[in-house]
Parts: C-alpha cells; structure tokens; sequence
C-alpha cells in the first residue's frame, strides 16, 4: 500500500490536471475499500448535515450514494479520518472533530487511519490516548526512523527501506478491515 501511495503522489505531483479525489492516502485507501466491497464516500471533505466539520472519508450504509457532498447521521456507519503521518496536534485535532460529529449521530463509531509512523513517536495516535469507546486509531506501517523529506512518497526510498527492515507491517490493515465489517 506505501508504494501504491508514492505512485499515486508522484502522479499528482506532475499531472496538475489529474482529478484528485483527496490526498494520496486517501485515493489508496478508498480504492483498496473500494474493491473490497465496502461503499464509501468517492469525495475528499465530506461533511453530515448540519455539520461545518469536513472529514476525509465516510463508510457508508450499502444504500447511499457515495457520491453526495452532505449526508444523514443514518446514511453514515463510520466516519474516517486519514493521516500520511501525526504531528504534535493531531491527537486534539481528530478528538475535537469525532467529539463534533459525534453530536450528530450518536451510533456513528469513528476511525483514524495513519499510514506510516515511527515506532515509539510521542505524538502517536492510538484508541486509548482518543478516550472514547467508539474512536479506533490504526496505524498501517511502523518504522524505526523518520524518513528523508518524501521518503515515503519515492518508491526507490521504500524499497530500500523495506529491504534495510526500517518499515513494518502492524497488522492494523486487517484489524481495520474486521472493524468497519462489523460496524
């Protein structure tokens, strides 16, 4: 999946008019959810009804049309937010945004998805630093150091990881998958 991100960046990067439906993250994510079988939000920002806070990514019930730009608490399983990496105010920042949203929808569960993070970080996101039952952190990748400026977007750089053991899998793809299955 990292490498499917730095392809998907670097197109990005260099094809001004490529319709982007979010970050590179995201298109990677929505896409593997996608062929999955799961209905998701086709859009970047998504937003539910009476609500200002823009979230990257909804899992939605099987009827909705993942095309809207505004949806219902009830059309809404699980709202997703999707992170390359975390920084000193991401924690607060998704708390605030699941603590808004989950004024509208009281049986909405709530994920944040982190691509890539360095094993041990401070800042690290995780289900009991959020608070709340129904908030989930899964971080895809561990890795032992923080990489070059767009290490994780150079696919030679990934490899090259990959190959020194500097990345690792967590195993929070599958525990994600079995998660919004459940939702």
């Amino acid at each position: 999946m990292l490498l499917e991100v730095a392809e998907d960046y670097i197109k990005q990067k260099v094809d001004k008019a490529l319709e982007k439906s979010g970050t590179a993250v995201e298109v990677v994510i929505r896409e593997h959810l996608i062929s999955r079988g799961f209905n998701v939000t086709l859009n970047p920002n998504q937003k539910l009804e009476g609500s200002e806070i823009k979230s990257s990514m909804f899992l939605l019930e099987p009827i909705a049309n993942p095309s809207q730009k505004e949806y219902t608490a009830n059309e809404v399983k699980m709202v997703v937010q999707i992170l390359n990496h975390t920084d000193s105010e991401s924690l607060n920042k998704i708390k605030a945004q699941f603590d808004g949203l989950k004024e509208f929808g009281k049986y909405l569960q709530f994920a944040v998805v982190i691509l890539s993070e360095k094993i041990g970080y401070t800042h690290e996101i995780t289900t009991d630093k959020l608070g709340d039952k129904a908030y989930r952190a899964f971080t895809l990748i561990y890795r032992k150091t923080h990489p070059k400026v767009g290490g994780l977007y150079n696919e030679a750089a990934v490899n090259e990881m990959f190959k020194k053991k500097e990345l690792k899998k967590t195993g929070d793809w599958e525990a994600f998958i079995a998660t919004i299955k459940a939702a």
